[in-house]
């Protein structure tokens, strides 16, 4: 279920925890999910859109997801109104639900933990580290606030011109569909560019942007969601998890680097 892709989707970039091999065998759940019915995911469109044909707002529409992921699938389409070409993400049927029960199950399970370890539970809060996780992902079922958050970050991010924000759509963006610029490349982890070290520079440099001057950063750095376009910027996708520090913890970064 989602909830356990995403739970091996953080895991496949913890080398503190993982072996190597390990980690890219997790690193198969960034891009290679089963993906669902692509007739279910039209009637959500049409749904969430208020439109009475897909083609009302899209006038091409690939037939199958281009990509699927923990909580949804990508097809690549062409704005009616734009000519843009874009990335609509459809979340998958009943998420919300199967999401619940796994959240609720894996909590029960470290309620038990608790009483049966006390003190490894002291040392490891299973139950505290699920809660967090809980209201995250219930944040990243809301695509209207991952639009919002996109926005956001494409208008701070400005001040690198080698960082790619792809552009967002509030109005063709509901609770279940979201609609962004389609941007091609290939993922960082990937890469076979002759400065792959340069750009890997470049994203750190990005995320520590990001934490230092704006303290509003892109919370989901799984190889899936970080890649290298073909004029050789870096591009970020996928701002359903974000997270913002105050200025004080910016500052005290700051002094400790």
């Amino acid at each position: 279920g989602p909830f356990f892709i995403k739970l091996g989707q953080a895991l496949s970039i913890r080398p503190d925890i993982l072996s190597p091999q390990a980690m890219v065998q997790l690193q198969q759940l960034c891009d290679k999910v089963p993906p669902f019915d692509s007739n279910l995911a039209m009637a959500t469109i049409r749904e969430d859109l208020g439109c009475a044909a897909v083609a009302d707002v899209y006038s091409t529409i690939t037939p199958e997801p281009v990509a699927a992921a923990s909580l949804g699938q990508v097809y690549k389409a062409t704005l009616k109104s734009t000519g843009d070409e874009v990335a609509v993400k459809v979340q998958r049927p009943f998420v919300l639900e199967t999401v619940s029960l796994d959240l609720y199950l894996a909590r029960t399970l470290g309620v038990v933990l608790r009483t049966v370890n006390p003190e490894g539970a002291a040392r490891v809060d299973v139950v505290s580290l699920l809660d967090e996780f809980a209201a995250n992902f219930y944040r990243e079922l809301d695509y209207e606030l991952e639009c919002a958050n996109g926005l956001r970050i494409a208008e701070e991010m400005r001040v690198l011109p080698r960082v790619k924000i792809p552009q967002n759509y509030p109005a063709f963006t509901s609770r279940r569909v979201h609609t962004a610029e389609w941007v091609e490349g290939e993922k960082l982890s990937q890469s076979t560019a002759d400065d792959v070290g340069e750009l890997v520079n470049l994203g750190v440099i990005t995320y520590l942007t990001q934490l230092l001057d704006t303290g509003f950063f892109h919370a989901d750095p799984h190889p899936g969601n970080i890649f290298v376009m073909d004029d050789g910027r870096v591009g970020l996708i996928d701002f359903g998890q974000v997270k913002q520090i105050g200025a004080r913890a910016s500052a005290t970064l700051a002094k400790v680097m």
